[in-house]
């Protein structure tokens, strides 16, 4: 923990007290936090509770292996990011002839009287960057009933499939760069990654992102992991009683055989607070600083651009992604996660990158206030309110504490 000027109040005792209550009222059997700016003159991090919420789980710390599901995206993007740089690939490829599955696939526009699927043929290229900011069409059948209903269509349940080929191979949503929708395009990625290296995804990230910061607890496949046999179990929590049981169904990419570089990696918090300081702090261990910056601008065209403003305003954010949302500010996408075009009142500044994980995982970097910060935890369900008020905690007393440097 980093030391504090004695006359200036110290933030992070209320953010400890906050969550330590949290704990007693139920918000989650137990959570992980870490931040930290460029130099390291600030470090802040800290494991409260346990992996079930009684008396008997165990306690979490701050090298305890979590399932990221989403916030694996962003390595994965990085990986993207490098082949770019190295000009194997371009932001504007067509990847069809790379991806043919993917390629294959139509615009699932309705569906006929007789309950059979409309599809017309995709007309638009899919580049890789439709496929980094979810503006390819390519959206999730967990999440989209039109998707949903066709794979029951095909007789497959939802998020089935132990490989990306199997698991999305379904039609598109809309055509590539005319609107926005949170999808699958990051697994897709993945793939690309694969094809373009001849390696695994875990293999490239292993030489070109892990070794390079000193991580060892990373992985698309934790029981390789030292303690990944005691990863954090994923809970439930019922609204009724208040109590988490474990989850009883198989979590996302249990039982895959393929590297999903979407929601596949599973790492402790001290681990991924690596990745965001070096992007952070920019420090060419990973990216170039011209690539930095691109994950930083928004990188939507403006029908998807427009399209993801519109989701926003239309839906309840707070249930639909994990943090907090205004329905009336603006939010772009760039490379690796949202960004948010203006400036937070409890802290982020405009063009903060920042995204999360279905388990209510969450991480930001503030390039102008010089801060990044990561929230683990593994619970569902997603999205809850509970989870996003601790969130503003969290940031808003990050954010106080930088008084004291």
């Amino acid at each position: 923990m980093a030391l504090y000027n004695s006359d200036c109040r110290n933030p992070l005792e209320d953010l400890e007290k906050a969550f330590d209550t949290s704990l007693e009222d139920g918000t989650w059997p137990g959570v992980v936090v870490a931040a930290t700016n460029k130099s390291g003159s600030f470090h802040y991090a800290k494991a409260f509770g346990n992996d079930d919420g009684t008396s008997d789980g165990r306690p979490l710390a701050m090298s305890s292996i979590m399932a990221l599901a989403s916030m694996s995206k962003l390595l994965t993007s990085i990986a993207a990011l490098q082949l770019v740089e190295k000009r194997i690939v371009d932001l504007e490829t067509d990847v069809s002839s790379l991806l043919p599955k993917l390629a294959s696939q139509g615009v699932l526009c309705d569906w006929d009287a007789a309950g059979q699927p409309c599809i017309q043929p995709r007309k638009n290229p899919i580049t890789l960057r439709s496929l980094l900011t979810h503006s390819s069409g390519a959206g999730y059948d967990m999440s989209n009933p039109n998707l949903a209903r066709f794979t029951a269509y095909k007789g497959r349940n939802v998020n089935s499939g132990t490989t990306v080929d199997e698991r999305f191979g379904y039609p598109l949503t809309f055509e590539p760069d005319t609107a926005w929708e949170y999808g699958t395009g990051i697994d897709w990625v993945g793939q690309l990654v694969e094809r373009l290296t001849g390696q695994t995804l875990e293999a490239y990230m292993q030489r070109h992102i892990w070794e390079p910061l000193g991580i060892e607890k990373m992985s698309f496949w934790p029981a390789r992991l030292s303690g990944g046999d005691r990863k954090v179990r994923i809970s439930v929590r019922d609204e009724a009683s208040g109590r988490f049981t474990a989850l009883k169904q198989l979590f996302l990419t249990e039982g895959v055989t393929d590297c999903f570089g979407g929601q596949g990696i599973h790492a402790s918090m001290e681990e991924f607070l690596k990745v965001i300081h070096s992007i952070l702090s920019d420090d060419g261990k990973l990216l170039t600083s011209e690539s930095i910056a691109m994950m930083f601008q928004s990188q939507l065209l403006p029908a998807s651009r427009d399209s993801l403003q519109r989701h926003i305003k239309e839906c309840d954010p707070q249930s639909s992604f994990i943090g907090i949302f205004d329905n009336n500010r603006l939010y772009d996408w760039g490379l690796g996660g949202m960004l948010a075009m203006e400036n937070e009142p409890f802290g982020p500044q405009a063009k903060t990158l920042f995204w999360s994980g279905k388990p209510n995982l969450f991480w930001f970097i503030d390039r102008e206030s010089d801060i990044c910060g990561v929230l683990g935890t593994q619970f569902l369900p997603p999205g809850d309110r509970k989870v996003a008020r601790m969130i503003e905690v969290f940031q808003t007393k990050i954010y106080e504490a930088r008084c004291n440097f």
